[in-house]
């Protein structure tokens, strides 16, 4: 399917991906700012910030936004993460305008009242709550902190209590000032929509929009040396994860680990850790790895809970399945059945248009263009069994990984 790129001359970017075969349409902003842009004392700003644009407009309030696509079925949703802010909406075909208007509204034209500021403190307040309340949630957070020690990329997305009490208008809107900023800002829009109605739309809403033209240079992580950290807790299971950083979005060695992680402990019910910890021994209900490559840097791990008296077991187990694949070269059957199911599970979540349009716009902020699905497929291809040994030869080092257990003590 053809994508169309409109640059408009105040810096916006507008794709477009025409899909004939479906009755609703994608369509979203993607802003290249996260929440390893917050100062450390205001951690959770653009978290925050995500919220707040749901609070009131110049010329609609908080009621009038929710209910716009919602009083025609559609939907309208939002998500932060390290380095994005996604506001995006689906809807049946016919009310793209309107949903396209309102976002626009929202994106550039949000006041940040002061009263809905309070509200939203308590708001995030209960939601730091609940994710520190449960621990196969907060170990994440924790791990974060731990191989991203006084760095932003450490820092929880949705900042401490103490970090958004400090939050006000005036700062509030000197982030977005500072990030919301030309280049940094994609439209996205997938589905059943021509290119006609799309321009349009842009001419209309888009075009007399103006952007300030600040530059920001993202601080890269500092080195880091491995740790163990033991973290009391008053939960009857054991948590741990084992890992460390790992390659940035445009590093060599990307593609090829997310591959190796993903037979290592991906989704698949078939995974190395699965197979071998969880069904040959029944030590542990949930085993997995995971994978989050930023633009300059990275972090792995594997996370695991289990009754407390199986943790050293389980230790053991995973450092030996990491101690394989450094050892010992892959075969040639087993490397084509890891690349026939990762290009299984990404087909099937391309098929996903609302995948693909977040995705089409988070490809052209990192890497100022659109990966075609076919030269993804590609480069796992082109994956030898060498590669993989080399990225685990970097990564699994046993010395050189750092492990954050929560066990409850005495």
């Amino acid at each position: 399917m053809e994508t169309n790129v409109i640059e408009l001359p105040n810096g916006l970017c507008v794709l477009h991906r025409y899909v004939p075969y479906t009755r609703t349409v994608h369509c979203g902003y993607v802003i290249d700012t996260g929440s390893r842009d917050d100062l450390l004392e205001e951690s959770g700003m653009t978290h925050f910030i995500e919220h707040m644009v749901f609070k009131g407009t110049v010329k609609r309030k908080t009621f009038h936004i929710l209910n716009y696509l919602e009083s025609v079925g559609g939907d309208l949703n939002a998500y932060t993460t390290k380095e994005k802010i996604c506001l995006y909406a689906s809807m049946v075909s016919d009310y793209f305008e309107r949903a396209t208007e309102l976002l626009t509204d929202i994106v550039f034209n949000s006041t940040y009242p002061e009263k809905e500021i309070v509200k939203e403190k308590q708001v995030i307040s209960e939601e730091i709550s609940m994710y520190r309340n449960a621990p196969d949630e907060a170990i994440f957070e924790d791990f974060d902190k731990l191989i991203f020690p006084n760095h932003s990329l450490g820092a929880p997305i949705l900042g401490t209590r103490q970090t958004i009490q400090r939050f006000n208008q005036h700062n509030v809107v000197r982030h977005v000032r500072q990030n919301f900023t030309q280049h940094r800002i994609v439209l996205s829009i997938v589905g059943n929509v021509s290119l006609k109605r799309v321009k349009k739309a842009v001419d209309k809403y888009l075009a007399d929009i103006h952007l300030p033209t600040a530059e920001r240079e993202r601080e890269a992580p500092p080195s880091l040396s491995a740790k163990q950290l033991d973290h009391p807790i008053q939960t009857e299971q054991a948590h741990e994860i084992i890992g460390g950083r790992a390659f940035g979005l445009k590093q060599s060695f990307h593609v090829p680990f997310i591959l190796l992680n993903n037979m290592l402990g991906g989704p698949g019910m078939n995974s190395r850790l699965n197979l071998n910890i969880r069904e040959k021994h029944g030590l542990t209900y949930s085993i997995n790895s995971f994978y989050s490559p930023y633009q300059d840097s990275g972090i792995w791990g594997i996370y695991f809970a289990c009754e407390p008296g199986n943790l050293q077991r389980i230790r053991k187990m995973v450092y030996k399945e990491l101690k394989e694949l450094t050892d010992k070269t892959l075969g040639q059957i087993r490397l084509n059945q890891a690349k026939k199911q990762l290009i299984g599970q990404f087909t099937l979540g391309y098929e996903n248009l609302l995948n693909q349009m977040l995705g089409m716009a988070k490809d052209m902020l990192d890497y100022q263009r659109i990966q075609s699905f076919s030269s993804f497929v590609e480069e796992i291809e082109l994956i030898s069994a060498a590669q993989l040994q080399e990225v685990a030869k970097r990564l699994f080092v046993e010395e050189e990984l750092s492990r954050l257990t929560y066990k409850q003590v005495g």
